[in-house]
């Protein structure tokens, strides 16, 4: 009896520990909200899901939530001995504790591992436009209409929070997404086919979008100085929107690596809003008709933003699961937007919720976004 109490003691301790080491790293890989996984509604609908009054009242909500010692449950693992009982080196490739549906191949586990590259998916084939181990046809991912129409989106919700020192202040916890997914789109423009009148110059909106999105998400970013380094940097972004030559532009390279400046949390979050977004938007039959361009532009967004996950170099890319989910959703998001064009609701809707499901399983395991 003594000896499992004693056995006990070390474990419930083992617990603690643990607990404490995910509250430190639970800030990495995110600005803004990226330790829990926004639910907010997508930004190819950013300004109709606006969630403007968030800011202090969204850190009221925050400190509601279940925690000890004022750390919110919701960050420690699921599963603390399990994970302490894994003896692998720090930096091994993560496993899945439970084996899970593949969303790359739809199969039920029986020693299948889970994800596949590329997705295969029934009824959902991969896209060969964009496969691994080739380059990416990103204009077959979403088209020059949806991306132009995604970044005038978000520099509409980017206007109505820049306001004001006021507005700027309450929306802190936000502006670092709609940033960072300016700055990604603006890099996807750079790189795209289509005839964008700003391409050209997209370097430089990404490099502005990532001022953005580095002061809003500083120890400093509730200061008037921040918010005029903020608004400064949007304003150039909106003159060279404008076709417009704003002086003192940043010194920046025309090409870049997503995974130099695209912050992985931030871009996880915008995917988490357009889950949202899909499931208030077009979630029936009614309004998956009524909004069937916003919701292709939507699905294009996920494509686009999945297809990033799997290039060399950024984030888990090196595990093999992850870009198995990482391709999943592509997939499933490319094959989505065919099915607004068929008005086929109940593929759409299917797929949806594969997407969601994706989602809940990647971060079972990977838990920085």
């Amino acid at each position: 009896m003594l000896a499992l109490i004693s056995r006990t003691r070390k474990q419930y301790g083992l617990m603690l520990s643990l607990a404490a080491m995910v509250a430190v790293f639970a800030g990495c890989g995110g600005g803004g909200d990226a330790k829990q996984p926004v639910a907010e509604g997508g930004s190819g609908t950013s300004t109709q899901a606006s969630t403007g009054s968030r800011g202090s009242a969204g850190k009221a909500e925050a400190s509601e939530r279940p925690n000890v010692g004022g750390v919110p449950l919701d960050v420690y693992f699921d599963n603390p001995l399990e994970v302490a009982s894994d003896n692998r080196q720090v930096g091994a490739p993560p496993v899945a504790v439970a084996m899970v549906e593949n969303p790359g191949t739809g199969e039920t586990p029986g020693g299948t591992p889970i994800g596949t590259e590329p997705a295969t998916t029934p009824g959902v084939k991969p896209d060969p436009s964009a496969t691994a181990g080739g380059d990416v046809n990103w204009s077959a991912l979403i088209s020059k209409d949806e991306l132009e129409g995604e970044v005038q989106s978000i520099r509409n919700d980017l206007n109505s929070r820049l306001t004001n020192f006021g507005a700027y202040k309450r929306s802190t916890p936000e502006i670092p997404v709609f940033s960072t997914t300016l700055a990604f789109l603006a890099d996807v423009a750079r790189r795209h086919e289509g005839d964008i009148a700003w391409k050209a110059k997209a370097h430089f909106i990404r490099a502005l979008a990532v001022a953005m999105s580095d002061v809003a998400s500083s120890s400093t970013a509730g200061v008037k100085n921040s918010y005029d380094q903020v608004n400064e940097a949007f304003l150039k972004i909106c003159e060279i929107l404008n076709n417009n030559d704003p002086a003192e532009l940043p010194e920046t390279e025309v090409e870049a690596d997503f995974g130099d400046f695209a912050d992985m949390g931030n871009l996880m979050q915008r995917l988490k809003r357009g889950e949202s977004w899909l499931q208030n938007n077009a979630g029936s039959e009614d309004n998956f008709k009524e909004k069937a361009d916003l919701a292709k532009r939507e699905v294009s967004v996920f494509a686009v933003i999945s297809e990033s996950f799997v290039t060399e170099g950024y984030g888990y890319n090196e595990y093999e699961d992850f870009r198995g989910w990482a391709y999943g959703m592509r997939d499933f998001a490319t094959t989505m937007h065919k099915a607004v064009d068929a008005k086929n609701f109940t593929e759409f809707d299917t797929l949806r919720s594969k997407i969601s499901q994706t989602c809940t399983q990647c971060h079972g395991v990977y838990r920085s976004g």
